[in-house]
C-alpha cells in the first residue's frame, strides 16, 4: 500500500508506556509521508488501535475501539499492543488488515507498504525477548511534555497480572542512550521529561542501576524537571529517597507507589514483595524529607480471597496511609494468571460496593491533601491552553492548577498562589515577580 497521501489516526488505550509508544508510532508514520488526523476522524484512511489488556474493562474498551475503527476507516485497520499480544484476533472483520503484538509497533511503515489486501499477523512469543527496542528521541505531537521509556517487561509475576505475558521479561534502555535522549529533549526546550516503563525502578543496564541513572540525570544543567511515572515499593532505597527529596526543583514531588492491597495476607496471595508496615515506613521516609509531597497509589478492590473483615481493616489502614490520590480498580480475573486458582469469595455486587466505599474515602483524602495548599505558592509548568481565558498546568506536586488569564504560558514555569479548591479542582492566580 502507498504511504503518501494517506491520512491516519491513532486510538490509544492503557498506560503511560502505551501513550509514549503511540507518540513514536505517529512519528514513524508522519516521517514516512502520511498525515496524522485526530481520533475518530472520518477523514482517516488508516486507523491504528494501540490496545490494552490490564483489566477486563480495558479489553472491552479495546474491542469497542477496534469496532469503531472498522466502522470509520476508509482503507485499513491496524491493531497492535498488549491485547493483540495475548488474544487471538484472527476472526476479526477483514478490514483489520494488520495485527501485531507488543513488538513491531515501530515497523508500521514497512508493514503498511507490504499490505496488499491479505492480512499480516506479527505476534512473537516475548518470553525470551531480551533486547530493548531501538529507540531515539522524537517529536511529541500530542503532548507538551517529553516521555522516555527506559525499561520494558516485568519479572515479578504478581498473581493477578497478565503484563509479563503481554510485555515479556524485564529489559532496559542503554544507559548512555537514556542520558543522550534527555539532553536532547532539554536542548529542544522541553521543561519536563517523564521517565516511564512497565517496571520503571527495575531499570538496570549491565549493573548501572535506577539510582545511577537518576544520579546522572540530577547533574544535568538546565531549568527542567523530571517526573517518574510509577514505582514498585520494594525497589526504593534510602539513597533514591534522599536524591529525589533533596533536589525538589529537579524531581516532581509526586511519587506513585503501587500498594494494590492494605492487607498482608492478600499481598502475599498477590505475590507482592512487601508488607503493609514496610509500605507505611517507606512513605513516612518520603514525607519526613518532603513535607508536602504527593503519594499516590494503585489499589485493587475485591481480590477473590478478600473477606469482609479484611476489607474493613484495609479501610482503617488506608486512612493511616492517607494517599493524596488513588487509582482504584475492581479485581479483574485474567486468563493465564495464578489468581485463576483462587476461590472467589466476592460477588460482583459486593465488589461494586467496596469500590464505591474506597473511592469515597480516596476522594475525601484527596481534598484534605489539596486544602493544605490554600494560600501557598506552588511552581506550575503550564500546558497547552484548552479553553479561552483559562490556563492549566501541573504543580511540582503534580496536581492540576487552573488560572483565569488571557496570557499564554505554555511550557513556562510560573509561581501560582492557590486561592480555592472546588470539587477537587485547584484554582490559583499568578504571583507577580
Amino acid at each position: 500500500m502507498e504511504l503518501q497521501n494517506n491520512k491516519f489516526c491513532l486510538i490509544t488505550l492503557g498506560c503511560r508506556v502505551n501513550v509514549l509508544e503511540s507518540e513514536k508510532i505517529i512519528n514513524t508514520l508522519v516521517d514516512a509521508g502520511m498525515e496524522f488526523v485526530p481520533d475518530n476522524s472520518k477523514e482517516a484512511d488508516i486507523f491504528v488501535v494501540n490496545t490494552c489488556c490490564v483489566t477486563n474493562k480495558a479489553e472491552s474498551k479495546s474491542r469497542n475501539d477496534i469496532n469503531t475503527a472498522i466502522r470509520l476507516a476508509n482503507k485499513l485497520v491496524i491493531v497492535c499492543g498488549c491485547y493483540s499480544q495475548i488474544t487471538d484476533l484472527k476472526s476479526l472483520n477483514e478490514k483489520v488488515g494488520i495485527i501485531i503484538g507488543s513488538k513491531y509497533k515501530f515497523s508500521l511503515p514497512e508493514l503498511i507498504k507490504k499490505y496488499n489486501g491479505e492480512r499480516i499477523i506479527k505476534v512473537d512469543d516475548l518470553s525470551k525477548e531480551d533486547t530493548f527496542e531501538n529507540y531515539e528521541d522524537f517529536h511529541f505531537v500530542q503532548h507538551t511534555r517529553a516521555f522516555l521509556k527506559i525499561q520494558d517487561g516485568c519479572n515479578y509475576n504478581c498473581s493477578y497480572c497478565v503484563i509479563p505475558l503481554a510485555r515479556g521479561k524485564q529489559r532496559s534502555m542503554k544507559f548512555e542512550n537514556a542520558i543522550k535522549i534527555i539532553n536532547n529533549y532539554i536542548a529542544k526546550g522541553f521543561k519536563e521529561v517523564v521517565l516511564t516503563g512497565v517496571n520503571t525502578a527495575g531499570y538496570n543496564d549491565n549493573g548501572q542501576s535506577f539510582y545511577d541513572l537518576l544520579n546522572t540525570i540530577n547533574k544535568i544543567e538546565g531549568d527542567f524537571r523530571i517526573r517518574i511515572s510509577s514505582l514498585e515499593p520494594f525497589q526504593i532505597t534510602d539513597e533514591i529517597i534522599d536524591l529525589l527529596t533533596k533536589n525538589k526543583q529537579r524531581w516532581v514531588q509526586s511519587f506513585h507507589l503501587c500498594l494494590q492491597s492494605a492487607d498482608d495476607k492478600i499481598l502475599n496471595e498477590m505475590n507482592r514483595k512487601y508488607s503493609c508496615d514496610f509500605f507505611k515506613e517507606l512513605i513516612q521516609k518520603f514525607r519526613a524529607k518532603s513535607n508536602y509531597c504527593s503519594i499516590t497509589t494503585d489499589y485493587i478492590v475485591g481480590f477473590p480471597t478478600e473477606t469482609r473483615e479484611q476489607f474493613e481493616q484495609s479501610l482503617i489502614k488506608l486512612d493511616e496511609l492517607n494517599f493524596s490520590d488513588m487509582h482504584i480498580f475492581p479485581f479483574s480475573l485474567k486468563k493465564g494468571t495464578v489468581a485463576e486458582r483462587f476461590k472467589n469469595l466476592v460477588a460482583d455486587s459486593e465488589k461494586t460496593k467496596r469500590f464505591d466505599t474506597i473511592l469515597k474515602n480516596a476522594t475525601k483524602n484527596k481534598v484534605i491533601y489539596l486544602n493544605k495548599f490554600i494560600g501557598q505558592n506552588v511552581r506550575v509548568l503550564f500546558e497547552k491552553s484548552t479553553h479561552k481565558g483559562i490556563q492549566r498546568g501541573h504543580s511540582e506536586y503534580f496536581f492540576d492548577v487552573y488560572v483565569n488569564t488571557d496570557e499564554i504560558y505554555t511550557n513556562t514555569f510560573k509561581f501560582v498562589k492557590i486561592i480555592k479548591i472546588e470539587d477537587a479542582m485547584v484554582y490559583g492566580e499568578i504571583v507577580i515577580d
